[in-house]
């Protein structure tokens, strides 16, 4: 099982990847310099944001890992993440690593991922809601 859970977020990772594309040519470098230049809009988060944990013991989150827990949640879990915007996906993540580095045990942060990764009537499994937590530990900083 968690061969098929690394190869998902080993897909999602690539597919991302793949999508922005290379020329070959100085654009990239010239497009990296100005996306770096620019100021995110207010109240839209910034990598800074949602790549910092609220716990100072747990260090940084990665937002590779991020965007690929989202994708394999979506893929894994459509009805969890019907009509649901990634951000909030973001935060079963983000929760669940600081009650990590906390010292909650699995079990306690399973069910807390079962109460995040809940979405529109729908819950997940208790089998399911292990299958996250498993999703979700490679993501939090060790």
């Amino acid at each position: 099982m968690k061969r098929i859970i690394c190869a998902t977020i080993l897909a999602g990772t690539l597919i991302s990847t793949g999508a922005c594309g290379n020329n070959g040519g100085n654009e990239d470098t010239n497009a990296t310099a100005s996306i770096q230049n620019m100021t995110p809009p207010t109240g839209q988060v910034t990598d800074e944001e949602t790549s910092t944990s609220g716990s100072a013991d747990l260090g940084t989150l990665d937002e590779a890992k991020l965007t690929s827990f989202v994708v394999a949640f979506r893929t894994g879990y459509s009805e969890l993440a019907e009509e649901r915007d990634d951000e909030s996906i973001k935060v079963i993540v983000l929760q669940s690593c600081d009650a990590i580095g906390a010292g909650a045990d699995e079990q306690q942060v399973t069910e807390q991922v079962r109460t995040l990764a809940a979405h529109n009537g729908n819950e997940p499994t208790q089998a399911q809601a292990e299958q996250i937590y498993d999703l979700v530990t490679p993501a939090c900083p060790s």
